[in-house]
């Protein structure tokens, strides 16, 4: 290895990894501190939804009203782990550091060792200390959890688009498993990614039955990963319909998006909602609760034995019409959520801030990393451009960002079409979903465009060559190449 001149970069390679560990490890503690100082810093808020999650966490684990009940199981359990709602605040602060540490350490890997690394690891850090994301850790609600098992989520369909193991097969449907009993609307991002993956596990079925190379176990593994996303989804898909959990967020639904429209009201009509022209009397009188909101039309009128039968319709066969309205309507999917003023209630005009503790100090990387969502754009923009220029379209983790921030959209739209009241906190996992995919994608096609310090050390012997990249390479990791620069396409290649 001598005469190839290897040595001397390995050591500096090998000094510049321990470097580079110990400075992301300073900027995870100082995370670290501050999360937990935020989710702790005063007494846990208990909200209305507090009070159901504590009736479920009532009943035994292994009991119906436990797994069916009227809330998904994943937050009553949390809350059977601890003995007061502060506690419970704790529990999910660590959890959260655990989480986007994992993340920020996988985001790191998509670069070369070194001050990039650090860089990568500490904006994914930066981005979770955002108030958006901080200010759920204080509250007895799903909306902390969630976004922890989100950043698990993304860290290890990441790392398995990359090297796809059978141990990260596990962490991949363990994860989507509690992502969706953590928040119905959840169920269909899961069910989602489950098609994706089921569509890649063919299309490298037919690659490998077209080219057989002896990586036959690649598909059956990503096949394994299709079949677990689809199958959690569906049994927790399942419990929402049969437990009509969802019946309280369709009458909602109606109330500020279909009850005020003559129009809409005479579709639902023409497909068996009853009392129409009772809901057309009743919506002519109603103002809108305040100047600048959106007129809610049932809530409180459309109530009596009058109005008995569209009660029992909305039970019955309201889901039913509801979708067949949006599968129908697609145009509607789209620009309803951007109608001004929001076809909401309940949901304090959108401002998050009104989740928060009073006594909370906001971060400063909230106005930088959490910006007005159409900067989404320009972002998307810049990480397609640098990854075209870098080569770094071709990495499967880099790939796999950029189509979670598309299936967070998919989650936006979902949640927001879910309920028409508190949609500013149901929507917050697909927001943060995009935000931090696009931020992800876009730092690290950046980081790669940016040309690595050459190595005083070549000078005793020629440059270590990048491995081939290709399908059958295994990876830059797999092979001891951490000193890849920025030139190549990644440091873990999936194998086919």
């Amino acid at each position: 290895m001598a005469g190839h001149g290897t040595l001397v970069p390995v050591a500096v390679a090998d000094r510049r990894d321990v470097v580079t560990l110990l400075v992301t490890f300073a900027g995870w503690c100082g995370f670290a501190w501050y999360v937990f100082w935020q989710g702790t810093a005063g007494p846990a808020l208990v909200w209305s939804d507090t009070t159901s999650y504590a009736v479920v966490a009532g009943h035994p684990v292994w009991s119906t009203g436990f797994w069916a009940g009227q809330r998904p199981p994943l937050v009553p359990l949390v809350l059977k782990m601890v003995d007061s709602t502060s506690a419970f605040a704790a529990l999910q602060s660590m959890v959260a550091v655990a989480a986007w540490g994992l993340l920020a350490f996988t985001v790191g890997r998509l670069v070369p060792a070194g001050w990039r690394r650090v860089a990568a690891a500490w904006v994914v850090l930066a981005f979770a200390t955002s108030t958006p994301i901080v200010l759920w850790n204080r509250s007895v609600l799903s909306e902390s959890l969630s976004l922890s098992i989100l950043a698990v989520l993304v860290a290890s369909v990441m790392a398995a688009a990359r090297r796809i193991t059978w141990p990260r097969v596990a962490v991949v449907a363990l994860a989507a498993v509690a992502f969706a009993t953590t928040r119905d609307a959840q169920v269909w991002t899961v069910a989602l990614l489950g098609v994706i993956v089921a569509i890649v596990a063919l299309v490298r079925a037919r690659h490998v039955r077209r080219s057989p190379d002896g990586a036959g176990g690649s598909w059956r593994r990503i096949g394994v990963l299709a079949l677990s996303l689809l199958v959690g989804a569906g049994v927790t898909g399942w419990i929402v319909v049969h437990t009509g959990r969802s019946e309280q967020n369709l009458e909602d639904v109606l109330y500020v998006r279909v009850f005020p429209f003559p129009a809409r009201v005479a579709w639902f009509a023409a497909h068996g909602m009853p009392e129409a022209r009772w809901i057309d009397e009743v919506a002519s009188v109603t103002v809108p609760p305040s100047p600048g909101a959106a007129k809610v039309v049932g809530s409180e009128q459309l109530v009596g034995p009058r109005f008995a039968t569209l009660e029992q319709w909305m039970v019955t066969r309201g889901e039913n019409a509801y979708l067949l309205w949006l599968v129908t309507h697609p145009l509607y999917v789209v620009t309803e959520p951007l109608e001004r003023p929001e076809r909401a209630f309940n949901f304090a005009n959108g401002h998050l801030d009104f989740y928060a503790a009073v006594n909370r100090v906001d971060s400063p990387m909230t106005a930088v990393l959490w910006p007005a969502w159409w900067w989404m754009l320009p972002m998307t923009v810049v990480a397609v451009g640098a990854a075209a220029v870098a080569g770094t379209w071709r990495d499967r983790g880099w790939q796999a960002a950029m189509m979670l921030g598309g299936l967070g959209i998919f989650t936006i739209l979902v949640a927001w079409h879910g309920d028409g009241e508190e949609v500013a906190r149901h929507t917050v996992e697909g927001l943060a979903e995009v935000r931090v995919c696009v931020l992800v994608a876009t730092t690290v096609a950046v980081l790669r465009v940016v040309p690595a310090r050459r190595s005083r050390t070549r000078r005793h012997g020629p440059p270590v060559e990048s491995p081939p990249v290709g399908p059958e390479t295994v990876g830059a990791e797999a092979v001891g190449a951490e000193a890849v620069g920025a030139e190549a396409v990644g440091s873990e290649t999936v194998q086919q």
